[in-house]
């Protein structure tokens, strides 16, 4: 982790030299999916806002930060239905591929951050149960970004993200799909 996060420092410092840097800002919602399918099945999955800030290293190529939030699902579970919560949410660093050029424009994305996620159950006969912790994340996904004018943009993107959090003899898996739609501006 802390190789990958010097190495985005080294490519934005060397950004910070290139005469064809352009900054993209974008917000996204959406669809997120849990694979874990008891977890799935007690809260559901839910929808998540993204917004990002990327830089452009070279024509095809961009690095970038983004923030994940908005999922938080309440459930009752156990034999008493106590009430429960899950929260997911966290940021990563990325790196795009994609056209520089056209109206549509796709391209692919990998990166990897940390996530931070809470468990609280409130029992009426015991204190309340709070797990709050975070956990190495990453991602992989493609999309399209379609020009509306010069500089604005919609953006549509698919992605898979892996979280697996837990003990070692027992692992939960968090991630699961995001189907993204936003806008943002190219500056």
């Amino acid at each position: 982790m802390k190789k990958t996060a010097l190495s985005i420092v080294i490519l934005l410092a060397w950004a910070g030299l290139s005469p064809a840097q352009t900054w993209e800002a974008a917000v996204a919602g959406g669809y997120r999916t849990l694979k874990d399918s008891a977890l799935r099945e007690i809260y559901g999955n839910g929808f998540v806002v993204a917004p990002s800030l990327s830089l452009a290293m070279s024509k095809t190529l961009r690095v970038g930060a983004e923030y994940e939030f908005g999922y938080s699902k309440n459930a009752a579970i156990g034999m008493f239905e106590d009430p429960s919560t899950l929260k997911v949410r966290g940021g990563h660093l990325f790196v795009q591929y994609g056209e520089r050029s056209g109206r549509f424009r796709p391209f692919i994305k990998t990166g990897v951050g940390i996530f931070a996620y809470q468990f609280d159950v409130r029992t009426p006969s015991q204190p309340t149960v709070n797990v709050s912790e975070t956990d190495v994340s990453f991602f992989i996904g493609g999309g399209v970004r379609a020009f509306f004018t010069k500089r604005m943009f919609g953006t549509a993107e698919l992605k898979y993200v892996a979280l697996w959090v837990g003990s070692y003899d027992d692992k939960v898996d968090l991630g699961g799909i995001r189907l993204l739609l936003g806008v943002g501006y190219d500056f």
